[in-house]
């Protein structure tokens, strides 16, 4: 008995757009039966298990079939319909739902949130962020009053991707007093240095490709690098920064090729260590014995309290493939997110149009607040103010830590400059259940394994000197005793 059966107009496709069927068959039974063997696809959509779908519904000449059961006679039907339910259910899908990949982010961010969300007061060691003080010293109000009076709707629009000019001339210009070869054209101002980081590895990371990293090392960097499907090798960081020869001994063992060796030179985060001069050259050599670009970020590298500046990688070696990246937010405003990479003419433009599909352009205002400080003067004369509070909050630090945890085993470094200090803790105490502790007695700080991938950093722990108020430190730091002293209790 041939019975027609109508589809809505979401099922049609299944049945290469018809709009109506022909089956034979006496019951529903048999329906079912004839509809997964001549229309597979169909019944892929509206049977599971041999019987209609939960989002189905099926109408025997307009009554609902589940009041008639399995042997309701079809020989005198007119029509048979297949809708969606009316419960407010939907058609299944034909294809399995696709799920989102997996995506990796940055717990030194997260700790922002974690210490907006504490109701009690917290003394914040965790935030790599310029003090309140050195923001003070900025006038960001009239700076930005002074530009919108000015400037109107021009600081307000779109400007062009690669940055203003005029930016981009002064980037180049600094880094020419630095020693290397720069014109503006190898400029591009991004959203910050995480930007930059992020488009280098647009232009250079294919999915497979091999990065050698520093470990502990920037936590955003290494989880944009396996965002992008790098995969990372981790090499060890002492007093002297990346352990260069450890990085060919890696490369070497594992018979890798590297496409890309990423370093925070000088102050470096998390640990506050510096590159030394000797490895500068050792690791411009093996990258270039790889056919490998340097990306360089130095954030820190004006930060520095004792002892003489180091060049930078790009001026060390200025015919080296080598993209240096930096930022306006340790020594200016970072809420403005503006940054820079520097690199060849054609990588640049590269860079440029993988931007185009994320910001267009880096904001103009920000841009514009950043040049009207410069235009003013007193840049240098600012960048010493902050040399001077920031090493009076590392001395207040240290002796801060040497009061509290004298006799305990807990160390920690002396770096020449930056925001951090590296402190390691005991062996058997473990950095995130330190945290736990911490944070009930109001304070915090960063693990160490949030600054590493397969090494383990868990015994360790980031103290940033920068965020908190220069009172408050010793406070802090007792609050961080008493922690400790619940967690090895």
């Amino acid at each position: 008995m041939s019975v027609t059966v109508r589809l809505p107009t979401p099922l049609r496709s299944a049945v290469g757009g018809k709009t109506t069927i022909a089956v034979e068959a006496a019951d529903l039974a048999g329906l079912r039966r004839e509809i997964a063997e001549r229309y597979p696809e169909l019944g892929a959509r509206v049977l599971r298990d041999g019987a209609f779908g939960p989002f189905i519904t099926v109408f025997v000449d307009g009554e609902d079939a589940r009041y008639l059961g399995d042997d309701v006679d079809l020989s005198n039907t007119k029509t048979v319909e297949l809708l969606p339910a009316m419960s407010g259910g939907a058609l299944e899908e034909i294809v399995p739902r696709v799920e989102p990949k997996e995506v990796f982010g940055s717990f030194i961010d997260e700790t922002i949130g974690i210490v907006a969300r504490q109701t009690r007061d917290t003394v914040s060691f965790a935030v790599g962020s310029p003090a309140a003080e050195a923001l003070d010293l900025v006038g960001a109000e009239d700076l930005a009053a002074t530009v919108i009076r000015r400037e109107g709707a021009k600081a307000l629009g779109y400007t062009i991707t690669e940055g203003e000019p005029e930016l981009r001339e002064l980037v180049a210009a600094q880094a020419r007093a630095a020693g290397m070869r720069v014109d503006a054209e190898e400029v591009l101002i991004s959203a910050g240095a995480i930007q930059a980081i992020d488009l280098t590895c647009r232009v250079y990371i294919r999915p497979g490709d091999v990065v050698v990293a520093e470990s502990p090392g920037f936590a955003n960097a290494l989880s944009g690098f396996r965002n992008h499907g790098a995969r990372v090798v981790e090499v060890p960081v002492d007093e002297e920064g990346m352990d260069v020869t450890a990085a060919a001994r890696l490369l070497r063992e594992q018979g890798l090729r590297a496409r890309l060796f990423f370093v925070v030179p000088n102050f470096q985060n998390p640990t506050g260590w510096t590159l030394s001069l000797e490895r500068r050259g050792q690791l411009v050599a093996l990258a270039a014995s790889h056919g490998a670009v340097v990306l360089e970020d130095d954030p820190y590298g004006a930060l520095r309290y004792r002892g003489d500046d180091l060049p930078a990688l790009a001026a060390f070696a200025p015919d080296a493939d080598i993209v240096s990246v930096g930022t306006f937010s340790k020594t200016f405003l970072p809420g403005l997110r503006v940054g820079w990479a520097i690199a060849d003419r054609d990588v640049i433009k590269r860079m440029a149009a993988a931007k185009q599909t994320m910001d267009s352009s880096t904001g103009t205002l920000g841009q514009r607040i950043v040049l009207e400080f410069y235009r003013r003067g007193g840049a240098d004369a600012h960048v010493a103010k902050l040399r001077a509070l920031y090493r009076d909050k590392q001395a207040a630090g240290r002796r801060a830590l040497e009061r509290a945890f004298a006799g305990t085993g807990v160390t920690w470094n002396d770096p020449d400059g930056g925001f951090y200090l590296w402190v390691q803790l005991p062996e058997h105490v473990n950095a995130r259940l330190l945290l736990d502790a911490a944070l009930e007695e109001g304070v915090a700080f960063v693990p160490g394994d949030a600054f590493g991938i397969e090494l383990d950093h868990s015994t360790a722990l980031r103290f940033s000197i920068s965020g908190a108020p220069r009172a408050r430190i010793d406070e802090g730091v007792k609050r961080l005793r008493r922690a400790f002293d619940r967690v090895v209790a």
